[in-house]
């Protein structure tokens, strides 16, 4: 049988691909309907990247398309393989079209949850369709069908498709598609807002980047990088309404400092009078104690990103991609503040100096040492230095700073320390965990961690009230995230594996001027700070809800029915009884506060979730 045969496999599988490639022009039209969320680029690189990413990428998603398409096609009669071919690409139309319009409500793709959520939706508090619009919604998928069957009829049965080079075709959009990651690549390294802004929109894209690879040759400074494009783009997404209103803030003439004090994994249970005795006496009394304080996340990225942001984690990629810096930064260097950011590990590896810090000249960089314990150490010392400094210059201006103390991620103490917790592991192996280790060692090696951290925050503190700084700052203790050992007996270490309260749920302390002594019982949340801040020490008239989706911590009534926590893919719902955990494919689970798996059911809690989630996307 010659090549050019209907008949011919060869021949059917050009007919396949030529029947995908067809789609690709009505893809892209479809497509249009994302560009409302995506900001026009200003320059060559970002216009570039605009024009590879829509060809190669969406050419990209057809030519996965056309694989089962082809399998329709080897494997079933000339004749018939029309109609399959035709469901098939209608399904893949309307399931784009479906997503443009989950993507304008929700700033993220269609996945299964949404699919339970609409199917759970019984009053329409998320998704509201008139009787016409079901009707449209019908018409438009017969007209799509009927295209689909007239082309595939036609191309499956015409000899003219053996002449279309379909190959080259292919191959050129897949030559498109690298040259918009190479360019990614590029944009990422530059810091170049224009490219990196656009990724988001995309379904299914996971743009390359090779930033510490780069740097790792010399090939990169990014810092430098960082630092030539500072104040150079918008501190803003076009694509967010936030804040909802102008800030409206009037700080006062002497407003009071801010010291945050950040300790990586600390879970809620290594806060007391033996674990950390130094914090414990100088704020035990003093200080406010919140009992039920959860993160906004169950790693580093998304819980930081809660407390600068006040917002709950699935804005993320927009505000690391648009390089949109905490509004809390913002405005305390509107007011005049002096800062000082310090952190024992690298702030840019997890992206918050194009997100949180993105509006800060020269961020520093990480301390200096070969262990985390050191590390600390000499970020303690340059934080004193700094404070000296700053006194003997300019005792006047208030200040913010920034601790983040990174011993107990790294289980990492120093070789002379005192260790209180015994019996104690010198130091944490991952591949030797399993459900029937015992978690003691590594537990009381965390919990020494922390109490050698503890020893280090007393010096600053000690510094403080030496120089009259305590009583006219605002102190807050916390940590990012908690801490897993295998508590429930489900072989979980670590974090950002689950939602359960060993990994959300964190010390939390407030003492300083206007903050009264004693225990909050109410459930609180990272997303709080930001509120909390701004009007008691920024004087924001604003209603919190015009630009953070928590609530004053110092209402003595505060107590939400439920929280939100995010890993970098994953979300949950965190009620009292039960958490609701979305992956982020978006299938569902769930689970008591001890991982139990319960009745999969949608809870009120979660439909105002997805309301309350979406509040500052822009229309």
């Amino acid at each position: 049988m010659n090549d050019t045969s209907l008949s011919s496999p060869r021949r059917r599988l050009r007919a396949s691909l030529a029947f995908a490639l067809c789609n690709l022009p009505l893809v892209w039209l479809i497509a249009l309907r994302y560009v409302p969320y995506l900001e026009t680029p200003d320059d060559w690189l970002g216009a570039s990247y605009l024009v590879t990413t829509w060809v190669g990428h969406f050419g990209l998603l057809v030519l996965l398309a056309w694989v089962p398409l082809a399998v329709i096609a080897l494997d079933l009669p000339r004749r018939a393989a029309w109609l399959p071919a035709a469901l098939l690409a209608t399904a893949g139309l309307w399931l784009l079209l479906l997503d443009t319009g989950v993507y304008a409500q929700y700033r993220f793709h269609i996945n299964q949850f949404m699919i339970t959520l609409f199917l759970n939706d019984q009053n329409g508090e998320i998704f509201s369709f008139t009787t016409t619009t079901w009707l449209a919604v019908l018409g438009i998928a017969l007209v799509l069908l009927a295209g689909e069957a007239w082309l595939a009829r036609f191309l499956f049965n015409s000899s003219r498709t053996v002449r279309l080079p379909v190959w080259h075709m292919a191959g050129a959009l897949l030559l498109i598609m690298t040259a918009s990651h190479a360019i990614h690549i590029v944009g990422d390294a530059r810091y170049q807002r224009s490219v990196t802004q656009q990724a988001a929109i995309y379904p299914l894209l996971f743009p390359a980047t090779a930033k510490d690879f780069m740097e790792a040759r010399g090939w990169l400074d990014p810092r430098a990088a960082r630092n030539a494009n500072i104040g150079t783009s918008p501190e803003g997404a076009e694509s967010l309404n936030w804040p909802r209103q102008p800030l409206s803030c009037n700080a006062g003439t002497r407003p009071p400092n801010i010291l945050l004090v950040l300790i990586d994994s600390w879970r809620r249970d290594e806060y007391s009078a033996r674990n950390t005795p130094r914090m414990h006496a100088a704020l035990d009394g003093t200080g406010r104690r919140y009992l039920s304080h959860f993160s906004g996340g169950n790693s580093t990225r998304s819980g930081v990103m809660s407390l600068f942001y006040g917002l709950t984690g699935n804005y993320y990629h927009l505000l690391e991609d648009t390089q949109t810096p905490s509004l809390l930064i913002k405005q305390l260097q509107e007011t005049g503040y002096e800062l000082g950011i310090f952190s024992a590990a690298s702030l840019d590896s997890v992206g918050f100096d194009r997100s949180v810090f993105a509006s800060v000249p020269e961020l520093p960089p990480a301390a200096q040492g070969e262990t985390p314990a050191q590390r600390d150490r000499a970020m303690t010392e340059s934080w004193l230095d700094w404070q000296a400094t700053r006194r003997r210059t300019d005792s006047e201006t208030p200040w913010f700073g920034m601790l983040f103390y990174d011993a107990p991620h790294g289980y990492s103490t120093p070789q002379d320390a005192t260790m209180p917790f015994q019996p104690t592991a010198r130091r944490m192996n991952y591949l030797k965990l399993g459900p029937d280790t015992d978690p003691r060692p590594y537990y009381n090696l965390h919990r020494n961690a922390v109490y050698h951290d503890d020893r280090l925050i007393g010096r600053v503190i000690d510094d403080l009230k030496a120089s009259g700084d305590w009583q006219n700052t605002v102190l807050i203790v916390t940590g990012d995230h908690g801490q897993s050992f295998n508590d429930f007996g489900k072989n979980y270490w670590g974090h950002n594996s689950h939602f359960a309260p060993p990994q959300t749920q964190v010390p939390m302390i407030l003492h300083g001027p206007g903050i009264s002594a004693g225990k909050h019982e109410g459930t609180t949340s990272h997303l709080d700070v930001v509120p909390t801040l701004m009007r008691h020490v920024l004087g924001c008239a604003n209603a919190s809800q015009d630009y953070s989706q928590g609530r004053d911590m110092l209402d003595a009534t505060l107590d939400h029915p439920w929280v939100m926590s995010s890993s970098y893919l994953d979300y949950g719902i965190i009620e009292k009884q039960r958490i609701t955990v979305v992956d982020g494919t978006g299938s569902w689970k769930v689970v008591d506060r001890q991982l139990n798996e319960q009745k999969e059911t949608i809870s009120p809690a979660v439909l105002e979730a997805m309301q309350v989630s979406k509040r500052f996307y822009a229309p």
